[in-house]
């Protein structure tokens, strides 16, 4: 927490007309800065009365210049917690009081942007008092109007650059998130100035003393800063007072004032007048000599440190003095060194990025140094992969790695030092003393799988779910892995028709299937990874490092086969039990098979009537039959694995939609056949009229028509003409129910019928119902006819009444009656 105490302030700024000197003439008394601050009647030990330089922290909020003097309170600049209540803040902005911002003002302020020599006079206190604007969150647009101001000028005469501002910014900024150490030592190296009575808060400079330069690695060992000779990052360094307490650390790196990257760059600011150390810590080098001697060495280009300890010389800094001359050469230790990595090469390029590191791999060191000793030793890699050969000598080296389980030898890399890669060994790596041979690297792949299965794909869907494995298949894996070598690898199934390719390289590979005995071709499917089918039987994989490419599978169907019967089904039940076949009928079979390919075949019923159609690949099929001569067609019958048999009234004698999956056989699709039925009889003159035609005259050229339904509820209609004998005939007749009428023939009436065999009856005048069964016959359906006569006679007058009417004369106009009973 930080106690407020209260001082009087007077603010005077060059910008302003002070008595006895002309307008804009005085000078800054201290940095050039927005303000100079006197401090006065302090109670505050830490804000002493003195000279200060100042900035404004609200842009909008005004402050008089002397001789006006304030009553303020002051707090540590340096943590946010020290700015709550100032009116750092207006209604028109909402700065970024964090304690970033604050950590990056205070870095801009150590800088001493305006003052330091390394600057070359580049930026102006208006530029420093717009970055500080800019850090706490004003926006340009917010400070436009005051790019112009007399204050941020100097009454003209200095240039307010946006740009360089905005530099500032981002060095602040990038300070701030290095995380090196970047801040002024001192907590109150500065303090924040709050003046009674909402007037503009203040960030005063309290010291400003600095020590710093560079750490750089001195190639020749001459103790100076040779050109071309590069600083040193990551090395720490430290600051301790008078007592040897240490008070700050830092490390290396780049010099955030300027806007250019360095190497090797240290800096302690915002330091009180007084004496300091400088420790430097290097734990890979030793130091170049203290303060050379050498041709050319000054005190600014020379090392600076005790070789021993690593401490600078006490350094006395005056107030606001800035030492930029302690400086600290690097030599590598005289103890060469060869080491690296061992790794797995996600990438298989041989460069070691953020990829997993191997442990507990041996690696063997093998050479001979510049005694002409032969060397041998071993290392194991750590947890990070990391192998080292520490103090050895000059000379010439190999490193030879033992190939890591699990893993396939990968893309070998030398290192820094030079020298030869070849497989698993890293050779003629030259070292001279204090060399150090670094990522001589082992990057090793995990190996890649091909896999799959071969299966027999039932329903021949491409899917091996719920399917049949096909063991005993042979594959055959064939292509080019990524060291360009040629691979040819065969597999067979297991039991559960898998097969796999593993320990692969990466590359790109085909793997092919023997068509197993007993199957045909089958529905291939590409794997993971990428897969394609590229032809029948053969899929293409590319894989990387650690890869599988799995479910590579080659589906297999068996042949199938569609069979049946032609037989005379004297039943006419469908049904051929008991029934005897018809030899020598054509059925034909035609569809189309899993491969799109159509089918058309014919075969002929061998003596048992039986037809069968074998190999057949899975598809969807149908079998019609020609008819055979001498039968009608009777019921057809679908097989055991479905179908639909279409009948005669769509498409006769055909059976479809046998749907046939791997290695069915569809039996008993059948076609039963009928013997044809027969309907006749006669037309003759009954002359004794007694309904039997024996001796009796036939009558010629008379129609008799048939008509009824048949069994296949069709309706039929045909007509005969008797012959010479009378006869008519109705062959041909499926099995049905009919009629067969007379058509009275001229000249005759109409005389007895007769209904002939099979139960035939007479139903009406000139009409016999016949029902007949296939292969029946019901003869001697007769219509009998008979010839009209007549009865005549006279009346006369019997003139001797003798009863004959010889020479007798007639009576006309006699009324004669016959009554009597016909035949009917």
């Amino acid at each position: 927490m930080f106690i407020n105490r209260t001082f009087t302030i007077r603010v005077s700024s060059s910008a302003v007309n002070v008595a006895g000197t002309a307008f804009g003439q005085q000078p800054d008394q201290l940095d050039a800065s927005f303000f100079d601050l006197t401090v006065s009647g302090s109670t505050d030990p830490n804000v002493p009365n003195g000279l200060y330089d100042a900035y404004c922290l609200n842009p909008f909020a005004l402050i008089r210049v002397s001789p006006t003097s304030y009553t303020a309170t002051g707090s540590s600049g340096s943590n946010v917690l020290g700015w709550s209540g100032a009116g750092v803040a207006d209604g028109a902005t909402s700065p970024n009081l964090t304690q970033a911002a604050v950590d990056q003002i205070n870095w801009l302020l150590a800088q001493r942007y305006t003052s330091d020599a390394k600057f070359a006079g580049q930026y102006s206190y208006g530029e420093v008092q717009y970055a500080i604007w800019k850090i706490l969150g004003y926006s340009d647009a917010q400070l436009a109007p005051q790019v112009t101001n007399g204050f941020l000028t100097d009454n003209a005469r200095q240039v307010v650059s946006v740009s360089d501002a905005n530099q500032i910014v981002s060095s602040a900024q990038a300070a701030i998130a290095s995380g090196q150490g970047q801040l002024p030592v001192d907590a109150f190296f500065s303090a924040l100035i709050d003046p009674d009575g909402n007037i503009q808060p203040l960030i005063v400079q309290l010291q400003s003393a600095k020590i710093g330069n560079f750490v750089w690695l001195d190639s020749d060992a001459d103790g100076i800063q040779d050109a071309g000779e590069s600083g040193i990052n990551s090395v720490i360094v430290e600051l301790y007072d008078a007592n040897g307490v240490k008070i700050a650390s830092t490390v290396t790196g780049d010099d955030f004032g300027t806007a250019a990257v360095e190497n090797g760059y240290y800096q302690f600011a915002g330091l009180r007048a007084g004496d300091y150390q400088v420790r430097f810590i290097a734990p890979t080098f030793e130091f170049t000599v203290k303060d050379s001697t050498a041709a050319g060495a000054t005190d600014s280009n020379d090392s600076d440190v005790n070789a021993l300890n690593g401490f600078s010389d006490l350094i006395r800094l005056a107030d606001r003095e800035s030492n930029q001359t302690i400086d600290a050469g690097l030599v590598q230790r005289p103890n060469a060194q060869i080491s690296g990595f061992v790794y797995e090469d996600v990438g298989n390029d041989g460069v070691r990025n953020s990829e997993p590191a191997i442990a507990g791999v041996r690696i063997t060191l093998t050479g001979t140094n510049d005694l002409g000793q032969s060397v041998t030793a071993t290392a194991i890699t750590n947890a990070a992969g990391f192998y080292a050969f520490t103090g050895l000598r000059p000379g010439t080296y190999a490193v030879t790695q033992a190939q890591p389980d699990g893993f396939l030898d990968g893309k070998d890399t030398i290192g820094t030092a030079g020298g030869t890669a070849a497989n698993d060994t890293l050779s003629g790596i030259v070292l001279v003393a204090g060399a150090n041979s670094q990522n001589n690297n082992f990057g090793e792949i995990r190996p890649a799988v091909v896999s799959g299965f071969v299966y027999e794909d039932s329903n021949n869907d491409g899917l091996r779910a719920g399917d049949t494995p096909i063991s005993g298949a042979t594959v055959t894996l064939t292509g080019t892995n990524d060291l360009g070598q040629t691979v040819t690898r065969t597999a067979t199934t297991g039991t559960d028709g898998s097969y796999s390719f593993a320990d692969l390289r990466p590359g790109s590979y085909t793997v092919r299937e023997t068509q197993p005995a007993g199957f045909a071709d089958g529905r291939d499917t590409a794997g993971s990874n990428g897969a394609a089918v590229t032809a029948n039987d053969e899929i293409r994989v590319t894989v990387g490092q650690g890869q599988s490419s799995t479910e590579n599978n080659f589906g297999e169907v068996r042949l199938g086969s569609i069979a049946g019967n032609v037989f005379f089904d004297a039943n006419n039940d469908g049904l051929r039990t008991g029934d005897s076949g018809i030899a020598g009928v054509s059925v034909t079979l035609t569809g189309t098979n899993d491969l799109g390919a159509a089918v058309n075949t014919t075969v002929q019923t061998d003596a048992t009537g039986a037809y069968v159609f074998a190999n057949l690949r899975p598809g969807t099929y149908a079998v019609a039959e020609s008819q055979p001569a001498a039968f009608l067609d009777g019921r057809d019958t679908a097989g055991t694995i479905g179908g639909v048999s279409t009948g005669s009234a769509a498409a006769n004698d055909t059976i479809t939609g046998i749907v046939l999956r791997s290695g069915q056989a569809s039996i008993e699709n059948n076609f039963g056949e009928i013997r044809p039925a027969v309907v006749s009889g006669f037309v003759f003159e009954d002359s004794n009229n007694d309904g039997l035609r024996t001796g009796d005259t036939p009558i010629s050229g008379a129609t008799v028509t048939l008509t009824g339904t048949n069994d296949l509820g069709q309706t039929v209609t045909r007509t005969a003409t008797t012959g010479a004998d009378g006869s008519y005939s109705f062959a041909d007749l499926r099995p049905g129910t009919y009629t067969v009428r007379e058509t009275q023939p001229a000249g005759f009436a109409d005389g007895k019928d007769s209904a002939g065999s099979n139960g035939a009856t007479v139903t009406a005048n000139d009409e016999i119902r016949v029902t007949v069964g296939q292969g029946q016959s019901s003869t001697e359906n007769n219509f009998g006819e008979v010839r009209l006569g007549s009865i005549a006679g006279n009346v006369f007058f019997d003139a001797n009444n003798d009863g004959l009417r010889t020479g007798d004369s007639g009576i006309a106009g006699v009324s004669v009656t016959l009554t009597g009973t016909n035949d009917l």
